[in-house]
């Protein structure tokens, strides 16, 4: 049984959303997890009585939330000194076209040298659109970029690109590493 700490920074939640499913999954095998959003409490926020941890955030623009970045430089060096995992969440974490990836993992790279991280895994996600949460010109801009790569709004105003299987995969190589 492992003490595993869970921070991230969600915008509309989704990123939320998939650090309480991995919090789940982890309890399930027996670990104990403290889930922290560093949006909303980054002061609370430490690392030093946990055996892991699991930083999550969303990509917006081409940049991570100033939480993470500021959470890193605090409790860096104990988020190096155990196991840990970077989950950058992003709609272009769903996408198949080689640039794309390329690029996402440049944002990740360059956000992980910055912060003088190296975790033991870096796991894309691939995020969602929450239409309700958007502005029309928002709305329409990622509507058409998601029909540029073949994969249609959903009609309910909640598109979830996320392979949750996929997710479980790193879950499980995670927790098989604790």
């Amino acid at each position: 049984m492992a003490r595993v700490l869970i921070a991230f920074a969600s915008r509309e939640g989704h990123t939320e959303l998939i650090a309480h499913h991995v919090a789940r999954k982890l309890e399930d095998r027996g670990h104990v997890v403290r889930l922290i959003n560093l949006t909303e409490h980054e002061g609370e926020a430490g690392a030093d009585e946990y055996d892991a941890s699991i930083i999550a955030g969303s990509i917006h623009r081409g940049s991570f939330a100033g939480a993470l970045t500021s959470f890193l430089m605090r409790h860096g060096p104990a988020v190096r000194s155990h196991t840990s995992a970077f989950l950058p969440v992003s709609l272009t974490a769903a996408s198949h076209d080689p640039h794309e990836v390329a690029a996402l993992n440049e944002i990740a790279q360059r956000f992980l040298f910055e912060a003088g991280w190296q975790p033991d895994w870096v796991e894309h996600v691939a995020g969602a659109v929450y239409d309700r949460q958007l502005n029309l010109i928002e709305r329409t801009v990622l509507h058409s970029i998601m029909r540029q790569h073949d994969e249609e709004p959903d009609q309910s105003g909640s598109t979830v690109l996320t392979d949750w299987a996929r997710l479980d995969d790193f879950i499980g190589e995670f927790a098989a590493k604790l």
